[in-house]
């Protein structure tokens, strides 16, 4: 792959550092405890103290998204330029401000859906930069086991953001600015634990001038490479058909059709990472041999729990659905996920990663605004047995027209 003006050794041969597994997991749940609070506090706001409607709801999600389509590509080449370590350490710090500003505005009473469209726009850009140099670091940490230590990594972070999640649900009690403000304390957390992280290596990194060339290079070795492109065409659907409904379907769910509060989003949203917890322990213990036919049997199982709910089943169901979603979800991820890290060249290697992320955060900003919209016209279960029947029919064309069945 090209890379710019000049191009790193090739080190992949060099000993991961293990010791600082520890510390990197640490610094994966700091981020992702701290969005799962985001996601209950901010669709709440939203939903619940601002009473938008589902267009808004739509716009308001497709912001914290919207920026992750744009600077995904951007992000991986600075993952290959920059120590990822140090970006970590700023972009945590950076990460507190606009939720610690947001917690002021809330507690003086000063919140409107542009300002928080505006939030989400702000963290939305942080959190595009910070997973490339994220997963750039696993392989230096993985030790022998690449699928264990991804296996690991999404555990922690669907359990971090179960947790996040559950706790957010405390605003009920305390209120959402000092929710907000225990949210910026968790993002903060993360710069201590990116301090114990490994260096770059010397000479690992691309020096000289950025490119534009160099931005695009990721997504023309996924273009070229059968391994990476059919994982990719299926994380772009997941973003689609998955992520953007789940963002704006299962609030506005829980509000409109259930009844019911901030409490009861924070269990739906918490559920789905418990899910992905439980599936992702068990890969680490069992692990998985043919990961692609394993993408397309998760996603088999996500898109019949989107119909089962579109039914208008009992919320207890619900909350079992979601689970089962989310046990879905853990195979899909970790597979994808390692099938992305095996086939990613050492150099280079942010600005492929990046591509798989670009993979989620562009297809859900198209997927939440649909899904807004779709929602007002046609219904909310509606908008769940389209994106489901979709899911259903992409599968079954992958499974017959593209070699990932055999990937391993």
């Amino acid at each position: 792959m090209t890379s710019g003006h000049s191009s790193p050794p090739d080190d992949a041969s060099a000993p991961a550092d293990a010791s600082a597994l520890v510390p990197y997991m640490t610094n994966v749940g700091s981020w992702f405890g701290g969005m799962g609070m985001q996601q209950v506090l901010f669709s709440w706001i939203v939903v619940g103290e601002l009473q938008a409607s589902g267009e808004w709801v739509g716009i308001a999600q497709t912001s914290t998204l919207l920026p992750g389509m744009v600077l995904w590509m951007v992000a991986g080449a600075l993952a290959d330029r920059w120590d990822p370590r140090r970006l970590l350490i700023t972009l945590h710090i950076l990460g507190a401000i606009p939720v610690a500003l947001l917690a002021f505005f809330s507690h003086r009473g000063w919140l409107d859906l542009p300002l928080l469209v505006g939030f989400g726009l702000t963290v939305g850009t942080i959190g595009a930069l910070t997973l490339p140099a994220r997963d750039t670091l696993l392989t230096r940490v993985a030790g022998d086991d690449l699928m264990r230590a991804v296996t690991t990594m999404t555990a922690a972070q669907f359990g971090a953001q179960a947790v996040g999640t559950l706790v957010a649900g405390l605003a009920r009690v305390v209120g959402s600015p000092t929710m907000l403000l225990v949210q910026a304390t968790v993002f903060l957390a993360g710069s201590g634990a990116a301090l114990r992280l490994p260096r770059a290596r010397p000479g690992s990194l691309i020096s000289g001038r950025l490119r534009l060339r160099e931005i695009g290079g990721g997504l023309v070795e996924v273009a070229r490479t059968p391994a990476l492109r059919s994982p990719f065409a299926l994380v772009v659907a997941v973003g689609i058909l998955f992520v953007g409904p789940y963002w704006v379907i299962f609030p506005l769910l829980v509000r409109d059709y259930y009844g019911m509060g901030v409490v009861a989003l924070s269990v739906v949203l918490m559920l789905f990472p418990l899910g992905t917890i439980l599936g992702s322990l068990v890969l680490r213990q069992r692990g998985l041999g043919r990961k692609g036919r394993g993408a397309l049997l998760a996603l088999l199982v996500g898109s019949s729990c989107q119909l089962v709910i579109a039914t208008g089943v009992p919320f207890p169901a619900m909350l079992g659905l979601a689970l089962v979603w989310g046990f879905g979800g853990a195979v899909f991820i970790n597979c994808s996920r390692t099938l992305f890290q095996q086939a990613a060249p050492e150099r280079g290697r942010g600005r492929v990663l990046a591509i798989y992320q670009l993979g989620f955060t562009g297809g859900a900003p198209i997927g939440a605004l649909a899904s807004g919209f779709a929602a007002e016209v046609l219904g909310m279960h509606a908008t769940l047995v389209i994106s489901g029947a979709t899911m259903l029919l992409l599968v079954a064309a992958m499974a017959i027209f593209s070699e990932i069945s055999s990937l391993k």
